[in-house]
């Protein structure tokens, strides 16, 4: 089936970096209030845009002049404080609504005290995050990176004015080849700590892919695709750990007494029920990068560690791409 695409405006970098910057800005800034009130996904969404805007400015760090009072670090405070909410309520839906209703007898009422608890703290997270953002610290970083992303500096004798679709598919090859050498895609048995590092680097090249797509036209769509489904399996991989360190007697340093408790002591299914959930994610999260490293090898040759053999579709005024279920058979660029 053929499918013919938009035309892609051929944008520079300058260009480029100018319109990611503001858009994740404007997201972030949307979500503002919603954060505020302690919505779930106004929490989730706004965390998000910290992340793809500290993303934006690490790729186009060449670029743009560093912003004193809106860089990396700023953002990442920032971050921290939203993850902090974020965090709790994926472990208290994990444990609330995929494990209580398979429990019994004791467990269950332990469960839903240990449930109730972390709710509590993430009361009391949220009401910091509250006042954060009402504080004055947060009025500058907002009211600076809105003059970032209103009047944005960029550095002179760079690649401002190099065609964007090259620039970022360069970027995207170079993230590439990272994760495919990673730990946590080379080794039989990764550990937890290599595959939260794998998730980070996922992360970061999804962001990419995603940047490419919203100011070169459509590409890398089984790339970002393949991307997305590996960051979510490693991310719900890593709140199994989490949990799983917790029962296991390492209660993380915000935990106060009680649930200190609640996570020691007899739990017999609870922990074998994560455990077993942990594992049916690790064999998806396995066969997720056998896809992967098949798709970033030289045909016929076995060796995940070669340069991803990623197809670039370059910004053009019609692009047709050729394609069936499940696999891609063509790309093809038409040039006026």
């Amino acid at each position: 089936m053929s499918q013919i695409l938009s035309p892609a405006p051929a944008l520079t970098v300058r260009q480029a970096a100018s319109r990611i910057v503001a858009r994740q800005v404007r997201e972030l800034v949307r979500y503002e209030k919603g954060a505020r009130r302690g919505d779930t996904e106004a929490i989730h969404q706004m965390r998000v845009q910290t992340r793809r805007l500290r993303a934006a400015l690490a790729l186009f760090a060449n670029v743009l002049r560093p912003g004193r009072r809106a860089g990396r670090a700023r953002l990442r405070w920032l971050a921290r404080a939203l993850g902090r909410v974020r965090d709790l309520d994926v472990i208290a839906a994990l444990l609330e609504e995929r494990q209580l209703p398979y429990l019994t007898g004791v467990e269950t009422a332990r469960l839903e005290d240990l449930v109730a608890a972390l709710k509590e703290r993430r009361w009391r997270a949220h009401r910091k995050l509250k006042a954060m953002l009402a504080g004055r610290r947060y009025a500058k970083l907002k009211q600076a990176l809105q003059d970032r992303a209103k009047w944005p500096r960029f550095r002179k004798g760079g690649e401002e004015d190099a065609m964007a679709a090259r620039f970022l598919a360069d970027r995207i090859h170079r993230e590439a080849r990272r994760a495919s050498g990673h730990r946590g895609m080379t080794e039989r048995e990764p550990d937890a700590a290599d595959l939260h590092a794998l998730r980070i680097t996922i992360k970061g090249l999804r962001y990419a892919l995603e940047f490419h797509a919203e100011t070169s036209g459509l590409a890398f769509e089984e790339e970002r695709k393949l991307t997305r489904d590996l960051q979510d399996c490693l991310g719900e991989i890593h709140d199994h750990d989490v949990l799983l360190s917790w029962f296991g007697g390492e209660a993380d340093a915000d935990a106060t007494p009680v649930e200190a408790a609640l996570f020691s002591g007899a739990w017999r299914v609870l922990p074998e029920r994560l455990a077993a959930d942990r594992a049916t994610l690790f064999r998806r999260f396995l066969r997720l990068r056998r896809t992967w490293l098949r798709r970033t090898e030289p045909a016929g040759i076995v060796a995940p560690l070669e340069e991803p053999r990623f197809v670039a579709l370059e910004a053009a005024p019609v692009q047709l791409r050729l394609s069936r279920p499940q696999r891609t058979v063509a790309s093809l660029r038409i040039v006026r």
